[in-house]
Formats: C-alpha cells, structure tokens, sequence
C-alpha cells in the first residue's frame, strides 16, 4: 500500500488529478446480467437545501415491466452496472425499507451502486446521495471540515423523497437503513446521535505520531475561517433505525458520552489494511464506545468498498483501483452485500 499512496504525495494534487483520469480515460463497458435479477431502475433527484446546497441524489428501485436495463459507468473505467436510468417504478411493488447510502470523499452517488443492485433484487428501495465538497470532482476545505452539513443532507433527501407524491408511494417509512463508507460512515454516526468537535478531531491528527492519510490531509486545509459554531448540534435522525458503516471515520472527535447513549443497531465493516482512516483509531475506535455494536473485519483496504475498476488504471487512480495483494473487490463486494442485505432483514423486518 505505500507503494499506491507515494503518487498521492505533497499537496493536494487528489483532488484534481484523479476526476480528469477518469474522466480522460476511455473504455468500452460491457455486461453480463444475472439470471433471475430484477430490472434495477433509477431516477435522479436533482435536490437543494437551503443556502443554494446541491443535494444531486439517486434513487435504485424495482423497475416496472418493459423497462430495459442497459450498461452504466459514472467513470469510464469502473466497472458498469445494469441498470434502467429514467425508468417508472413497478406498481405491484407495494411499500418497501429504504436503505440510504453515503458515499466517502471523493465518491458520487454511484459510488456504491454495486450494492444499491443488490439491495433492489433483494426487496430495497435505495435513496443514495451526494454531499457537496466531498464529491469527486467537487472538492472544498469546507466540505471535509463541515463533516456535520453531510448529516443535514441525508435527513433533508429522506424529506424530500417522503414528501414527494410518487416516489413516497414506494417507501415503508418506518422502514428505513443506512449504509456509509469512511465519512459516509462518520454521517452515520452522527445521525445515530453522536456529537462532534472539529477542533477536537484537529487536535488528535495534530499529536498522532504516524499520521494516516486522513490525519496527514486535514492537517494542511485551512479552516481559520470556516463557522463551527454549530457542530456540536445533535443531528439524531429518529427514523432511521439501523446502520451498516464501512471503513468509518474519523472517530476521534466525536464525545464519548454522545457515543455511549447511542442506542441504535450498528455494524462497522473494518478493513483491516485501511491506511486511509486507520482502523484502531476510527472503525473500531467506535466499535468500543457504541453499545452493542458489531464488527466485521475484513482483509481489505479502504476502498474496497468502491466501484470495481477495469482496463489499464492510470497512476492518478491507483489508491482507490489498487487492492492489497490477495484481496479480489468483486468477491469482497458479494460478501459484503451478503452481510447488509443479512443485517437489514434482521432490523428492518415488519414487526
């Protein structure tokens, strides 16, 4: 793994070179369907919040008969999904959980799309979305310190889909599951009721003797100026009654009290060889302090998690393409579908 990050050295060089690999980079998609699967149909949200926030979110449904799935790549080389962009809803489906997913920095919507298929054959609706200044090709100061504006946008997307005429007509809101990866992980913990102090979270990078690719990032943005006066809110979100969080961080600011009180199913998916959010410090950091959590660990990197990658990966894309040597991310993906879909019919079964 310190092979992949030494071309992610220096400055923020990230941020800009890897959108414009993956947007360069050429690849012709093909797809194989597997027998019996539904037809995966989505739609895009295209939200905003108050202060002009774009809340670009995707909804993964039971597509309604005739719909024709077709090959979907957000970047051209990830591996494409089947799914039917635009398509209506299947009448018959009747009301099912929602699982909401939020990706991690530099991701988009589709980040976990492989999963939100998986989900949808399994009977989900999923409702998956974007945070602004984490995004892939939109990167901020802001958006990694504000780490608390990506909470305000899953409870706001989940009020926007439940108030809409058609699309609430597919969910059991009292049904309703989260999945995150690394801050996608960090915004459930905070809608679970856990409470955070940036300057806090600060501090720890600012002392830890070997540095993770988080710690070592943080540290260089300049947040002198950026409002904090209202991280330490609650931003508890009652509906959602379960979470399923991957490679989860940063831990160290949250308060241990508000950690303790949560009260909630957990499960953290750890990767092991995480070097992104090292894994003692953060995934199982929570583990520890949160009531009755369980853990799954894997022999994995951090992003795992993420979009499988095809053809020849440029330089610019090595840490996210790249796996520990042994590790195969299509077996891993099937595994840890296998274990949400398992951990949703446990929690989100009718009572």
């Amino acid at each position: 793994m310190h092979r992949m990050l030494s071309g992610w050295s220096g400055d923020k060089a990230l941020a800009w070179s890897l959108p414009l690999a993956l947007a360069l980079w050429v690849w012709s998609p093909t797809w194989a369907a597997e027998e019996g699967e539904r037809v995966v149909g989505t739609v895009t949200l295209d939200l905003e919040r108050a202060g002009s926030r774009k809340i670009i979110s995707e909804l993964w449904f039971d597509a309604a008969p005739g719909a024709i799935a077709a090959p979907f790549a957000a970047r051209p080389i990830l591996r494409p999904l089947s799914i039917a962009r635009n398509a209506a809803a299947n009448p018959s489906a009747g009301k099912r959980p929602l699982i909401v997913i939020s990706h991690g920095n530099f991701g988009t919507r589709f980040s976990h799309g492989w999963l939100a298929v998986r989900l949808v054959n399994a009977g989900y609706v999923v409702l998956s979305t974007s945070h602004p200044g984490t995004v892939a090709e939109d990167q901020s100061a802001a958006g990694r310190y504000r780490l608390w504006d990506r909470s305000r946008d899953v409870s706001f997307a989940i009020d926007e889909v439940l108030r809409h005429p058609s699309w609430s007509a597919l969910v059991d809101e009292a049904r309703i599951g989260f999945v995150g990866h690394s801050f996608g992980g960090w915004t459930g913990v905070s809608l679970a009721g856990g409470r955070y102090d940036p300057a806090q979270q600060r501090a720890f990078c600012e002392r830890a003797q070997k540095k993770d690719f988080y710690c070592a990032g943080t540290l260089k943005d300049d947040v002198a100026g950026l409002p904090a006066q209202d991280a330490g809110e609650s931003f508890r979100d009652a509906r959602i009654k379960a979470f399923y969080v991957m490679a989860s961080g940063p831990a160290q600011g949250f308060g241990s009290e508000s950690l303790r009180s949560i009260a909630v199913p957990f499960l953290f998916d750890t990767a092991q060889f995480d070097v992104v959010l090292e894994p003692r410090a953060n995934s199982s950091a929570f583990v520890q302090q949160i009531p009755g959590t369980r853990e799954v660990m894997r022999t994995a990197g951090h992003f795992v998690y993420v979009p499988e990658c095809v053809g020849p990966i440029p330089e610019s894309a090595s840490l996210i393409c790249n796996d520990p040597a042994g590790v195969d991310r299509a077996l891993v993906h099937a595994q840890v579908a296998r274990d949400v879909i398992d951990f949703f019919n446990m929690h989100l079964s009718r009572k």
